[in-house]
């Protein structure tokens, strides 16, 4: 059971990852041309990266409670 909650924590820290760094390539690309759809997007990757970080604490702290070590 416990693993399958780490698996589905380590998913979606993949996924929110990911998602981050497209966004920002994204918002870098389009610097220069539309400023305003460029900081929209570029504040989206970054809340899509503090996902990724709360999900790396949920997880953290997940193993830590059954002792755990990280994989």
């Amino acid at each position: 059971m416990v693993q399958a909650v780490l698996d589905t924590l380590r998913a979606g820290i993949a996924t929110e990852e990911a998602a981050a760094s497209e966004l920002a390539a994204l918002a870098d690309t389009m610097r220069g041309s539309q400023h305003g759809t460029a900081a929209a997007i570029l504040t989206t990757s970054r809340n899509h990266a503090i996902k990724a970080l709360a999900l790396r604490g949920r997880r953290a702290a997940l193993l830590a409670e059954y002792g755990l070590d990280a994989d």
